[in-house]
């Protein structure tokens, strides 16, 4: 059994924590750009009868750009992750960030967050083991995903910017940790699900994937089976500090890509990293390992949303060992 203690050291590290790496400073000829956000926006589901509410970063001129749609981790919500959803729009994408139900972090009437105080959020902690394995939760996390891509015609209705800024045609999915393993169920990644055996979710708008701390076998009904169907280009990064909610080890976070058949497959394990490192609001003893996110997801996604010849010879030579030193490695297949 996991115990409290435990779980709550590991909690207590999605708040407090970031890894230190001061990798060296690299020079990109990528050119950002300006960056608008547009918040406190509902989608309408009137099959589930409830709104979903979500966040958008997007490039402030030009289009139309291709969409990353990000889904959060357990207890997290549409804030999680906004350092590296503003710089992947600054790179020129339109990142939708929605908000899932098992989050913390819900506006309630009084415009208090939902599960702020002390006993909400230790009955939340309480049911992360339980949480990310409810088929409800599961099966609503990629429903919320449908939804936004379903929608995406609609958006600039809710936020006038947005208008001439969507390709509906070249769509990524990413997530963190329970996000990880929504994004791997719409890329394709099968999954043992209450009583159905390696069932699929499979969504074919999308064009590839980026699980970031995702889970292996045992867990969530993943098997080694479960990788075999991903067709999609996929890269999955975790680091070596890295342990998921059962004290497993980083080996057991490189087993997506260790059982994912070879073609535009990638894992990036960062030094001292560990589950909370990535998403660049933690900066207690400066922002290194975000710094390797930002600049690796950026090359994938130009290789694969942007077909940029230049970005995946950059991900398939051995020159981003050379840029970040020994703070991270990079395999691929």
């Amino acid at each position: 059994m996991f115990m409290f203690n435990r779980l709550g050291f590991f909690v207590l590290a999605i708040w407090l924590v970031q890894a230190v790496i001061a990798p060296k400073q690299i020079k990109s000829q990528e050119v950002s750009l300006s960056v608008e956000v547009a918040d406190d926006l509902a989608i309408k589901d009137p099959v589930r009868k409830k709104e979903l509410p979500f966040k958008v970063y997007y490039p402030k001129t030009g289009g139309p750009y291709p969409v990353i749609v990000f889904s959060h981790g357990f207890g997290g919500n549409k804030d999680g992750f906004g350092p590296v959803g503003k710089h992947w729009a600054s790179q020129g994408y339109v990142v939708i960030h929605p908000s899932h139900e098992d989050g913390l972090g819900r506006q309630g009437s009084d415009g208090r967050n939902a599960g702020s105080d002390a006993a909400g959020i230790r009955g939340r902690l309480g049911g992360l083991r339980s949480g990310i394995s409810d088929t409800g939760n599961i099966s609503g996390r990629v429903a919320d995903l449908v939804l936004v891509l379903d929608k995406l015609e609609d958006l600039p209705s809710l936020a006038p910017g947005l208008k001439g800024k969507i390709d509906n045609k070249r769509i990524g999915v990413a997530g963190h940790s329970f996000g990880a393993y929504t994004a791997m169920l719409m890329g394709g990644v099968t999954t043992d699900f209450g009583k159905e055996k390696g069932k699929s979710f499979l969504d074919k708008r999308v064009k590839c994937i980026l699980p970031i701390s995702a889970q292996g076998t045992g867990q969530q009904g993943l098997t080694e089976q479960s990788w075999e169907a991903l067709r999609l280009p996929m890269m999955t990064i975790t680091g070596t500090e890295d342990r998921g909610v059962g004290g497993q080890s980083v080996e057991w976070r490189k087993e997506p890509y260790k059982y994912s058949p070879v073609g535009d497959k990638y894992l990036i394990v960062i030094e001292g990293a560990n589950h909370m490192s990535y998403g660049g609001a933690l900066r207690i003893r400066g922002g290194g390992v975000a710094e390797i996110v930002n600049f690796c997801t950026t090359k994938y996604w130009d290789a694969y949303l942007k077909n940029s010849q230049e970005a995946k010879e950059y991900l398939q030579s051995g020159k981003l060992l050379k840029d970040f030193a020994d703070k991270c490695t990079l395999d691929k297949k």
